[in-house]
């Protein structure tokens, strides 16, 4: 936990400092690399669901929940594959950005994800939010995920309760 944590913080100091006029530097060609990563990321999930998704993580890669960290392919399999499997739920993303850091060995993406599911009654539910992957250069050469993190813009809105009594 205290190496996601410290990884975290890391990555948000780097892009603050490295990149303080992001949005007018050019994106460099190992960031593309990341980019279309990242999509290749998306376009597996969709392909693929369950199995997709945790093929682009790391084996020692975690999923931060509110219950906190998910870690490992077995772990991470399990918390998402009821909703991969389930054809009214449907997760995409875009990433808008990717930074690597001078050594070349981190790097990470942000963008906007989209998750769409049925509730209870049978209606179209959509979250929209901001997400941040940290990747890691495995020793092939691609691009693991060691860190996925998403941030809904609203949080959704709690289960009815029961009445008392019933």
């Amino acid at each position: 936990m205290r190496r996601l944590s410290m990884l975290a913080v890391g990555m948000l100091l780097l892009s603050g400092c490295v990149s303080t006029n992001a949005a007018q530097r050019a994106v460099t060609p190992e960031e593309e690399v990341l980019l279309r990563t990242d999509r290749e990321f998306n376009a597996a999930t969709q392909a693929r669901g369950a199995d997709g998704w945790v093929s682009f993580f790391a084996k020692n890669g975690s999923m931060m929940r509110d219950k906190g960290p998910i870690t490992g392919h077995e772990a991470i399999r399990a918390a998402v594959e009821a909703g991969f499997s389930n054809p009214d739920h449907s997760l995409t993303w875009e990433p808008q950005r990717a930074e690597i850091t001078p050594g070349g060995r981190l790097g990470f993406t942000t963008g906007r994800f989209l998750s769409v599911r049925k509730d209870a009654n049978g209606q179209r539910v959509e979250s929209r939010g901001s997400y941040m992957n940290f990747w890691e250069k495995q020793p092939d050469g691609s691009w693991k995920v060691v860190v996925d993190i998403g941030d809904p813009d609203e949080l959704p809105p709690p289960p009815p309760t029961k009445p008392a009594g019933q």
